[in-house]
C-alpha cells in the first residue's frame, strides 16, 4: 500500500463515486430487506422467522469469506472484486424476483452474502486507503459521510416502489440500480491495480497475520460489541417503545434523529481533520455508546429522554463507521490492511447476524426488556474496554 500521498492530487472523484455505489449497495441489499418480508409472506405463505433467517444466513456467509476477499484486495486491488460483486448483486436480485420457495430464497441469500463481502465498506475503504496513503482518514470520512445516506435514500425509495409495484417488480428495479449505477462506477473509477508499495511492505503484507497483532483483539471486541448494540437498536427499539406504551409519533421522531446525528458526527470528523485524533474520537464514541444505553434503560420514555438517546447513539454510531476504517490502519498498520479489515469483519458480521435472535430470546425468556437492555449495555462497556486495549497495543509496539 502507499505509504504516503500527494495531497494536491488525491483521487477525490473516486471517493465520491465509490460513495454513491455504497449507497446503492447498502440500500438495495441490506436496508431494503425488511420491506420485502411481509409481501413475500403474503405471496408465498411462509412465516416471518423463516424468511428473516435468510438474511442471517447471508450475513454469516459475508463474515466467512470476508478474509479471503481482503487478502485478494491487498494483492490485486478491489476493481475486479467490486465489479463482479455488482454483477452478482444484479443477477441475484433478479433471481430473487422469480423464486417460489423458501429453499430457493436461502440459496439466493447464500450468494448475496458472498456479494456483500465484495461490495460493502471493507473493499471500498481498502481502496481509499491504498490510494490516499497517509491521507486515508480524509478519504474514508468523506466516503462514509455520503454513504451514510443509504438508508435515507433507499428505505423510502423501496417503500414507494412497493406502493406502486409488486415485490417482484421492485426487486428488478433494484437490480437495475446495480447495473446502471454501481457496476459502471466499480468497473471504471477504481484503478486496475493498487499503487505499488515498497518491496519490504509487499513482503510484510503477504506474510501478515492480523490476529497476531496485539491491537487486533481489542479492535475485534470493539467492533463486535458495536455490532451487537447496532443490531439490538435496529431490530428492537420500535418493539421496545411499543411495549412501553410510547406514542408512535414520538417513536418516529426518535428514529428520525438517528440519521442526522450520524451525519453530524461525520461532518465534525471531516471538519476537524487531523486535530481530532483516533484516540480522542474513539474514546468519545466508546463512552457515548454506554451512556446512550443507560439513557434508554433508565431515562424517561418522553421526548427529551428519547431524543437525547437518539442523538448520543447516532453520534457514536456515525463516528464509529469512520473509525472502523481508520483505526485498523493507524493501530495495526497499512501492510495487509484489507486482510485486517476482512478478519475484523468476521466476528462483526456474526454479531449482526445472530444478535437480533439472541436479544429477542433474552427479552422473551426474561419476561421483560430489562435483561436484554442490560446485556446490550454490557456489550457497549466491553467495546469501550476493547478499544482502550487496542490503543495500548498499537503498531508502535510491533507484532508478537
Amino acid at each position: 500500500m502507499s505509504a504516503g500521498a500527494d495531497t494536491t492530487r488525491l483521487p477525490w472523484a473516486m471517493v465520491w463515486l465509490l460513495a454513491i455505489a455504497q449507497i446503492v449497495s447498502w440500500g438495495s441489499l441490506y436496508y431494503s430487506f425488511s420491506f420485502f418480508v411481509l409481501p413475500m409472506q403474503a405471496s408465498l405463505g411462509y412465516g416471518l422467522p423463516l424468511l428473516n433467517g435468510a438474511l442471517t444466513v447471508g450475513l454469516l456467509v459475508t463474515g466467512a469469506i470476508a478474509p479471503a476477499v481482503g487478502a485478494y484486495v491487498d494483492r490485486h486491488g478491489a476493481r475486479a472484486v467490486m465489479t463482479a460483486g455488482s454483477i452478482a448483486a444484479a443477477l441475484l436480485l433478479l433471481a430473487w424476483s422469480t423464486l417460489e420457495s423458501a429453499p430457493a430464497f436461502y440459496l439466493v441469500w447464500l450468494g448475496l452474502g458472498a456479494t456483500l463481502a465484495a461490495v460493502l465498506y471493507e473493499p471500498a475503504m481498502a481502496t481509499v486507503t491504498q490510494h490516499f496513503g497517509t491521507e486515508a482518514r480524509r478519504g474514508i470520512t468523506a466516503l462514509t459521510l455520503v454513504a451514510g445516506f443509504a438508508s435515507t435514500v433507499f428505505m423510502p425509495l423501496t417503500q414507494t416502489l412497493l406502493a406502486h409495484f409488486d415485490w417482484r417488480t421492485t426487486l428488478r428495479l433494484l437490480a437495475l440500480c446495480h447495473l446502471a449505477i454501481a457496476l459502471p462506477i466499480h468497473a471504471t473509477c477504481i484503478p486496475r491495480r493498487p499503487p505499488q508499495p515498497p518491496r519490504e511492505t509487499t513482503s510484510a503484507a503477504d506474510t501478515f497475520r492480523p490476529h497476531r497483532h496485539p491491537a487486533f483483539a481489542g479492535l475485534a471486541v470493539w467492533l463486535t460489541a458495536n455490532s451487537v448494540v447496532f443490531a439490538t437498536v435496529t431490530f428492537e427499539f420500535v418493539p421496545l417503545m411499543k411495549s412501553r406504551g410510547v406514542a408512535p409519533e414520538l417513536v418516529m421522531i426518535a428514529v428520525a434523529l438517528f440519521g442526522p446525528s450520524q451525519v453530524f458526527g461525520r461532518i465534525v470528523m471531516l471538519a476537524g481533520g487531523a486535530r481530532i485524533t483516533t484516540r480522542s474520537a474513539g474514546t468519545l464514541t466508546t463512552l457515548l455508546m454506554p451512556a446512550a444505553m443507560l439513557i434508554l434503560i433508565l431515562g424517561p420514555a418522553q421526548t427529551a429522554g428519547l431524543c437525547l438517546f437518539a442523538f448520543c447513539y447516532g453520534l457514536a454510531n456515525g463516528i464509529t463507521t469512520i473509525l472502523r476504517g481508520v483505526a485498523p490502519a493507524e493501530l495495526v498498520g497499512t501492510a495487509g490492511y484489507a486482510r485486517t479489515m476482512g478478519a475484523l469483519a468476521v466476528p462483526a458480521m456474526v454479531a449482526i447476524a445472530l444478535s437480533p435472535l439472541a436479544m429477542a430470546s433474552i427479552w422473551r425468556l426474561g419476561g421483560d426488556s430489562a435483561p436484554m437492555l442490560w446485556t446490550a449495555f454490557a456489550w457497549s462497556v466491553a467495546g469501550a474496554l476493547g478499544f482502550q486495549h487496542a490503543l495500548r497495543h498499537d503498531k508502535a509496539r510491533g507484532v508478537d
